[in-house]
């Protein structure tokens, strides 16, 4: 979002404690006073940053929790029908094209699809085979476009400007541009349905239509954890959608991709730390059941071959997704597509972060050795999910570990980050030296059960030397040596440099981690910067992303366009983001099943500023100015409950796992929505007291406030939480409560 002109923030409440709004906030509040920049943000919650009273061009729009979806589509008809989008962009067919008129990206807006139902490919994108045409066996994308100046069916590489507007038949086949479709989608409901249904005034969306297209290349949009919701796809999708009608893809003051990193532990210039000789295969089938299709399991296979209906599947199945913690804690406990043996858990508190998973009958579910023989969790706190584990394996924290992180989108250039200890770790230390952490048990385990790329001669370097690997560091240092040679090397350090730090002393205990003292130079350069940094700015070539997504954006998604509902049997439905109101896998509607005028409230799950999963809980300061949370109420709301600052009241989720807590009435929530700050009423992480070696571990601040418990779906036999369709995300936000006065 460098040098952006108008940035609209959509669905941003539960992501990050609004991080992103706070970013572009430091970095342009004179920009924002000044009129050089304009920041909408449209969200359930106002969470301080980049919206305030004291900044003159910003401005918080509230909106109905999980309708998202209906705002973007009315702006999105509003902006088709109104020719506000750029459609030079849209009509350049393929890369190369979009370039030459001075873009940085392309799209699929002028792409055929297939919407013949008869033929064997409907729903897909129209290839060259279909119609045909010889494909060259280089060519990766044979899809199909009008050429607008002589109106033939053509290659898309072939084209420099085509018909996005295009209807019609191409070889008797009929067809339609992803951009039509996406329009038809878009007038599916009027402007004023759209409006209703999210709350936001027509004339609202409209002047936010119009100021997001009046910047063009220089307008961004962009969401976070409003995408998880039960239609969280179709904001998602919807954001690319809005950025690609401006053309902004890739472009300074647009979006471009983040986490442009250095190779560091893979095979680099240095070693290869992706190489293991031996490696078994995982032939292993997703435990989360995402990112694989139904129709493709032995499952779905079996019912057919008996002449069975193979609808429904057990549990969901979601094809667009990818691995996915949500539901791989719902097919534990539910034993499918199949029963866990060895549940191993690192670095994460899924009891505290899913929704519907503090339930109590998941709880007890997860406790049973029938449904997880051996829980083993490696910790640096007793959270929520290791106090349930068989065993603990002590870990290290961040200022006792090894690591190279990738640098988020606050930074345009290419760069990884570097942690390394600066103090011993306060883990038990083993008889040969080690520490206790993550790494020294996936070591010794791996050895133990012969595991190859572990122990002796585990590492090879890319001339063949072999190196054991008993520790971290002997890993993560070849990582830091890849990452000095990536490309053009670094510098040696100064000696001067290494004196005034003491970097002797810091890294004389890892002194066998390298081949080479030469190595140990550069690296020593990375370990005294905190990483490998582009200088900044090189992250462009005057107004074009460098390190830029050369992917095609999608109006039009095939995949999705032509995947199942492994519950109903029916397609998804649209190949285009839609406006969807949450439902439940059998398609039925919250709404119907939890009459409104019964549980009238959404919820909004953010993260606050002063707590989070497993962090901050832990600070004295941070417990004094905010030790718990409360249930958050629009001021209308409240009046018509009765319902004071400061009252007890009542939580009831739809289906069950009531909660109480203090209300706070304030005019930041907007109407129908309960706000609910993440990361309170914590019921293990020191809240409860526990005796380790013979001293009582306890801090039972840590427990004040209150869990938000997320709704499950009733539509699906057994334990299972409400989550998106397609992907199988978890819907944090959205579902049905009531709120009652104690």
């Amino acid at each position: 979002m460098n040098n952006a002109e108008y940035v609209l923030f959509m669905g941003a409440f539960p992501g990050h404690s609004g991080k992103p709004m706070q970013a572009i906030a430091r970095q342009s509040a004179k920009a924002l006073n000044d009129g050089n920049v304009k920041i909408t943000v449209v969200d359930p919650v106002m969470v301080g940053g980049a919206v305030n009273p004291l900044l003159k061009n910003s401005k918080w729009v509230p909106i109905v929790p999980t309708t998202d979806g209906a705002f973007g589509m009315a702006m999105i008809q509003y902006i088709i029908d109104n020719k506000k989008y750029d459609e030079k962009y849209l009509s350049s067919p393929n890369l190369e094209a979009a370039k030459e008129k001075g873009y940085n990206s392309w799209s699929n807006a002028s792409h055929l699809v297939i919407v013949d139902e008869s033929h064997k490919n409907y729903g897909k994108m129209l290839r060259a085979e279909d119609v045909g045409f010889i494909v060259p066996e280089d060519e990766k994308e044979p899809f199909m476009t009008i050429d607008k100046a002589t109106g033939d069916a053509k290659f898309i590489k072939d084209v420099k400007e085509a018909d996005i507007h295009f209807v019609g038949a191409v070889k008797g086949i009929k067809v339609k541009t992803a951009f039509v479709i996406l329009k038809e989608t878009a007038d599916e409901h009027t402007l004023d349905e759209y409006a209703a249904d999210c709350g936001i005034d027509k004339n609202t969306i409209i002047e936010i239509a119009d100021d997001f297209t009046s910047h063009g290349m220089k307008s961004s949009v962009d969401t976070l954890g409003g995408t998880a919701t039960s239609n969280g796809l179709d904001l998602a999708f919807i954001v690319n959608v809005l950025s690609t009608f401006v053309g902004s893809m890739n472009k300074k003051g647009g979006i471009f991709p983040r986490r442009y990193s250095y190779k560091g532990l893979t095979d680099g210039a240095r070693y290869k730390l992706s190489t293991i000789e031996g490696k078994p295969a995982n032939k292993a089938l997703s435990l989360s059941r995402a990112g694989v299709s139904y129709e493709s399991t032995d499952e779905y296979k079996l019912k057919v071959a008996k002449g069975d209906n193979p609808y429904p599947s057990r549990l969901p199945w979601h094809p667009v997704g990818s691995g996915s913690d949500n539901q791989m804690i719902f097919s534990m406990i539910n034993k499918y597509p199949y029963s866990v043996k060895i549940f191993m858990n690192w670095m994460a508190n899924p009891l505290l972060a899913l929704p519907a998973a503090a339930r109590k009958e998941v709880i007890e579910t997860l406790k049973s050795p029938e449904t997880v023989p051996l829980f083993i969790s490696v910790d640096c706190y007793m959270g929520e999910t290791t106090a349930l584990a068989d065993y603990i394996v002590p870990d290290t924290t961040p200022y006792e570990s090894w690591g190279l992180a990738n640098v988020e989108g606050n930074f345009s250039g290419k760069a990884t980050t570097l942690r390394w200890p600066v103090v011993e770790p306060a883990s038990m230390k083993l008889d040969d030296g080690r520490h206790a952490s993550y790494e020294v048990f996936l070591v010794d385990v791996a050895k133990a059960i012969g595991v190859p790329g572990f122990g002796k001669d585990a590492i090879t370097d890319v001339d063949g030397n072999k190196y054991d690997f008993n520790d971290a560091h002997e890993f993560y240092l070849k990582g830091v040596a890849n990452l000095a040679y990536d490309g053009e090397a670094v510098d040696d350090i100064s000696d001067e440099e290494i004196e005034m730090q003491d970097l002797e002393t810091a890294t004389s205990n890892w002194k066998d981690a390298l081949g080479s003292e030469e190595e140990w130079k550069k690296v020593m350069n990375l370990l005294s910067r905190g990483g490998r940094f582009e200088d900044h700015g090189a992250g462009f070539d005057g107004d074009n992303r460098v390190f830029a997504n050369t992917k095609c954006f999608s109006l039009y998604n095939e995949k999705l366009a032509t995947s199942y509902n492994s519950i109903t049997g029916e397609k998804f439905a649209y190949g285009t983001p839609a406006w969807n109101p949450q439902r439940f896998f059998n398609g039925e509607l919250v709404s119907d099943v939890f009459a409104k005028e019964e549980w009238p409230f959404k919820a909004a799950n953010y993260k606050p500023k002063f707590r989070s999963v497993s962090m901050l809980a832990n600070s004295s300061s941070l417990k004094d100015i905010n030790l718990g949370n409360k249930v958050e109420m629009n001021s209308e709301d409240a009046k018509a409950l009765g319902i004071s600052t400061g009252d007890k009241v009542k939580v009831t989720p739809a289906t069950g796992g009531e909660f109480e807590g203090t209300a706070l009435v304030r005019e930041g929530i907007a109407k129908g929505t309960i706000g609910v700050a993440y990361g309170y009423g914590h019921w293990e992480y020191g809240a409860k007291s526990f005796t380790i070696e013979g001293k009582e571990q306890s801090d039972a601040e840590r427990g004040h406030g209150f869990h938000l418990i997320g709704i499950t779906d009733p539509s699906i036999e057994g334990i299972f939480g409400f989550s998106e369709v397609s992907t199988g995300g978890p819907s944090r936000n959205g579902g049905a409560y009531k709120v009652e006065k104690l």
